[in-house]
């Protein structure tokens, strides 16, 4: 049985000192010097929910991979989010709801064991909450098929394999292309940018 499925293993480290503006800048996009000079005082908030469930013994996260559309995050791997509504009542009722939403994940289901270090995504001017939730079976997703493409659960284990974390070059559009974008490959899935920044927090909060 994995270690991960312990929640007092996650109460343990999410009581301590989060990894967060170090473990962000190994996954960053941009240089360091892009990175400090940013301003995110003008950024909408938003959350993302880190769904943990078990399966055949080990602890998964889910992500899904978005649906194809004209816009910026347009079929990149992500967490289960979105923007802040008015009725939000904060940003875990957010990660809950967008979960619901977007894979049909019960706002009711998954105990809240923490939340990640705020990460702020400039494409999209976003300032996005990360937050934990532990899951005692794994469900049945129903991905809303305009925004979810496929969904995926990836063992927590393999983000400390060494070679899964590789540095790819990343087609934004027809005429660009992003050079030696930091990622993780899992099962063949890329994930880079935001999700990829968060997931190094992740990784190193387990180490």
């Amino acid at each position: 049985m994995s270690l991960f499925l312990n929640q007092t293993f996650w109460e343990n480290r999410l009581a301590g000192e989060l990894p967060g503006r170090k473990s962000h800048e190994a996954f960053y996009p941009l240089r360091q010097k892009e990175l400090t000079e940013i301003d995110v005082t003008h950024y909408r908030k938003a959350a993302v929910g880190i769904h943990l469930f078990p399966k055949n013994g080990k602890c998964c996260f889910l992500v899904i991979e978005r649906a194809e559309y004209d816009g910026t995050h347009s079929k990149q791997m992500a967490f289960p989010g979105g923007k802040v509504d008015l009725t939000d009542e904060n940003t875990i009722h957010t990660a809950r709801r967008e979960s619901f939403e977007e894979v049909g994940i019960p706002q009711e289901k998954g105990k809240f064991l923490g939340s990640l270090t705020t990460v702020h995504i400039p494409v999209s001017s976003f300032s996005v909450d990360p937050h934990l939730f532990f899951h005692e079976e794994l469900l049945a997703f129903i991905p809303d098929e305009r925004e979810v493409h496929a969904y995926y659960l990836f063992d927590l284990e393999d983000l400390l394999e060494p070679s899964n974390c590789k540095e790819v070059d990343i087609p934004v559009n027809a005429r660009t292309t992003m050079k030696r974008v930091p990622c993780f490959e899992l099962k063949g899935k890329i994930i880079w940018g935001a999700t990829a920044i968060i997931l190094s927090e992740l990784k190193d909060l387990i180490k």
